[in-house]
């Protein structure tokens, strides 16, 4: 990133260009032109047209000019000439979507395009009361962030600032920091900006995902120390603890309380002043939900067998793989307890088949920790010795040919994957999420380790006499084969988000009218409005979760083409709610 971080405006007109321009003169801007900016101080800024993009095809000249841009502000009305707008996305057998609707939405029509393009690109979609119902912006899954203009200047580029700089911080973040692997998809950029923020404050935090996707890590490794507080970090696993000793574990007792009690500190008590995790809190037992509401609400916790109740400051982090919404539906989970763990600022971890970019970055993370100590850094220094390699090496991970004149090569052990087992890995569907893929990872790389330092001992291998191949250690294809073939029974998919992922259960009730029509596509089109009517009741307008029910592949990538049928079936937001 240059020093002073570069916009591209996108806007048919000249409104938005104006206001930056005249308040947000701390960055730079992409523009269509080769004269040196800033644009304001230029003699020909007068009439100007080349200042930002007037409609998708200029946008893609400014991007191409300027490949260096940060973050992208992004109108959503277009009043353009048909010839400038994108082609519509409208089936071909559907009626034409009205001209005046595709210059409405043609900002959603050009952040889709950019997403195909320019996937990391960060983009504020922009609107203002008067062009856009929030509604109908609201459910971009691929923006960034989403600003309604108010019509005060001041006001207005306060407000766009605060969103460009969140941007920018996650943004500026390292791959890898604290123990937690982050990789750089932007579900990941978003979650470590939300966590750090949540953790500084004093509500509870809610993380949901499924099995391995990281929630005890995150909770330990960024949000324990980002809330700054003294106090230990305590885990629980309310799944692993019999029902009997749970308030016991929690709260702590007093002698007598029960046969054969003693003086015991609860969980509570010991993390005053730190951070608690109550993993798997959907396993807590109705009863002692009432006991734990109690307790975030007063801050105060009563030892089984005492009346007299004590002051903690405890951080609380909750986590689950349940869809507690569905829970609380089903009365297995207090509603008012629900409501207590902050469920409007809950932090989701994505599967690892939705973030498939970061594989190389996590794996070659797994691979310098599983060599960082302990058992397996000793075997490295076996390795080491046995293949007459000075010093003590450490450990990485490329794919296809390792590079043979990097600077640094004398100071790793590089472990090679070839082109095709990455591509395998890739495609897998990593039902055990990062969890899965860090064993395979370690089994990988020790298995290929204990293979070339046998190799070393007998004195063949191929590394005879030759340091650059002793630190080289690939790892057999069918290796890689077996290892993901055997690393994990997928377990019954569960949903992680509130209104969840009910494909089963929003499928298995709908009950469609069929209404005769002129032709078999008027019938066809009726009963889809009415499925995607249900659907959008049972989520609760949550077009990701439709996504999940509709189609394959990741819901929040599909949520946008949910969307725009939605749309073209003539459904509005504002008549289902």
């Amino acid at each position: 990133m240059s020093q002073r971080p570069k916009l591209l405006v996108i806007d048919d007109g000249d409104r938005y260009i104006e206001l930056v321009h005249a308040l947000l003169r701390e960055y730079d801007y992409a523009t269509r032109c080769e004269l040196p900016g800033p644009c304001w101080t230029c003699p020909e800024q007068r009439g100007c047209k080349l200042t930002h993009a007037h409609h998708a095809a200029e946008a893609d000249d400014a991007l191409r000019r300027h490949p260096d841009t940060d973050v992208v502000l992004l109108d959503v009305a277009f009043d353009i000439a048909e010839a400038d707008l994108l082609p519509s996305s409208q089936p071909a057998h559907d009626p034409p979507e009205p001209l005046e609707r595709r210059r409405r939405l043609q900002g959603l029509a050009i952040l889709d395009r950019l997403r195909r393009s320019r996937t990391e690109l960060p983009v504020i979609l922009m609107t203002s009361l008067d062009d856009l119902a929030l509604e109908d912006a609201g459910f971009a899954p691929g923006a960034d962030e989403l600003l309604t203009l108010a019509g005060a200047d001041a006001f207005d580029a306060r407000a766009l600032g605060l969103l460009i700089e969140r941007i920018l911080a996650r943004r500026h973040e390292v791959a890898e920091a604290g123990g937690f692997a982050w990789g750089t998809a932007r579900a990941m950029t978003r979650l470590r900006q939300d966590a750090t923020t949540l953790a500084r404050t004093s509500l509870p935090i809610l993380l949901l995902g499924a099995t391995g996707t990281g929630k005890s890590a995150l909770a330990e490794h960024v949000i324990h120390p980002a809330t700054g507080r003294r106090g230990p970090f305590l885990p629980v696993d309310l799944s692993a603890l019999p029902e009997t000793l749970v308030a016991a574990e929690l709260f702590g007792t007093a002698r007598g309380a029960f046969s054969g009690a003693i003086e015991r500190t609860g969980l509570f008590a010991q993390a005053d002043g730190g951070t608690l995790l109550l993993d798997e809190i959907g396993n807590l037992p109705l009863d002692l939900q009432r006991m734990l509401l109690l307790t975030l609400q007063s801050g105060r916790v009563t030892r089984l067998g005492e009346a007299v109740s004590r002051t903690v400051d405890v951080k609380v982090i909750a986590a689950t793989n349940a869809d507690l919404e569905a829970e609380v539906r089903a009365g297995r989970f207090r509603a008012d307890l629900y409501a207590r763990l902050n469920p409007a600022a809950r932090l989701v971890l994505p599967p690892l088949t939705s973030r498939i970019g970061d594989l190389k970055t996590l794996i070659d993370g797994f691979v310098g920790r599983a060599f960082a100590v302990g058992p397996d850094r000793a075997l490295l220094g076996a390795y080491a010795e046995a293949a007459g390699l000075s010093g003590a090496p450490a450990a990485r991970l490329t794919v296809g040919e390792p590079a043979q004149d990097s600077k640094d090569s004398d100071e790793y052990v590089t472990f090679v994957l070839s082109s095709q087992s990455f591509k395998a890995l890739e495609a897998h569907s990593w039902p055990g999420n990062v969890r899965e893929l860090e064993l395979f990872v370690k089994n990988a790389v020790v298995f290929g380790l204990a293979d070339a330092l046998g190799a070393a001992e007998r004195g063949r291998g191929g590394s005879a006499g030759s340091a650059a191949a002793a630190r080289t250690i690939p790892i057999s294809s069918r290796l890689v084969g077996e290892l993901v073939a055997r690393s994990w029974a997928a377990a019954p998919a569960v949903s992680s988000a509130p209104a969840g992922e009910l494909a089963a259960e929003a499928r298995g009730d709908f009950v469609p009218s069929v209404v005769p029509g002129p032709g078999l596509r008027d019938v066809a089109r009726h009963l889809e409005r009415q499925l995607y009517e249900h659907l959008f009741r049972k989520t609760g307008g949550d077009f990701a979760a439709m996504a999940g029910v509709l189609l394959t592949g990741d819901p929040a990538a599909n949520a946008r083409k949910v969307r725009l049928r939605f749309n073209q079936l003539g459904l509005k937001v504002r008549d289902l709610r």
